[in-house]
């Protein structure tokens, strides 16, 4: 993979920038609500990767969302899911994770919403242990592990300027991109895949050396 390093640090920064492009919408007040931010991050995202080139190899991307029966009746879990594919010389994966967004207008979480969101970890982490809370605020997309959050004593201790560790949107998929982060059962980018984790939305990313 040494060949390829400056590629996914590239790729990971052309990803970062898309999504966190979608925080101007919050901003201005295009969007206010988690859900059509999450939407509009993945739909970035994608856009930002599919046809990307460089270094030999070409991404592709798409994104997938839960329009089946009952929609707006459904008890969902993460809010959206990551699946990777890589295929170049010498190195294939096909791999993912799962995340649940976090919309907070500062650092202060109540405790209602901080319990809400321990439960949404918890089933997260009874699918996979790669599992996350993306954390949107006015100082960017923060990516904590679920785990962390339940170990946490509560509110205060997560998202305050002390709180747990976190990483940015470009270390993340950096890191995804290397592999340190990923669960091979999450690996098909359908709907089916959609359904069996009771997930809204997912967004596939694949590179693949020309």
């Amino acid at each position: 993979m040494i060949r390829y390093n400056g590629l996914i640090r590239d790729a990971a920064r052309q990803i970062a920038s898309a999504a966190e492009a979608s925080l101007d919408d919050l901003k201005t007040g295009l969007v206010e609500q988690e859900p059509h931010l999450t939407d509009r991050m993945l739909g970035r995202m994608a856009q930002a990767m599919d046809g990307y080139k460089a270094k030999g190899v070409t991404w592709s991307a798409k994104t997938l969302t839960d329009h089946g029966p009952n929609t707006q009746e459904k008890e969902y879990g993460p809010d959206f899911v990551g699946v990777l594919e890589i295929s170049i010389p010498g190195y294939k994966v096909k791999k993912g994770f799962l995340a649940q967004a976090k919309l907070t207008k500062s650092d202060k979480m109540n405790r209602s919403d901080f319990d809400r969101m321990i439960d949404q970890c918890k089933r997260m982490l009874d699918l996979s242990p790669e599992s996350y809370v993306f954390h949107y605020s006015s100082k960017g997309i923060r990516v904590i592990p679920a785990i962390a959050v339940l170990a946490s004593s509560g509110p205060s201790s997560v998202f305050e300027p002390d709180g747990l560790y976190f990483r940015r949107i470009s270390t993340f998929y950096e890191d995804h991109f290397e592999c340190f982060i990923g669960d091979m059962r999450i690996s098909e980018p359908t709907e089916q895949a959609l359904a069996e984790l009771r997930a809204r939305n997912l967004l596939y990313l694949a590179a693949r050396a020309e």
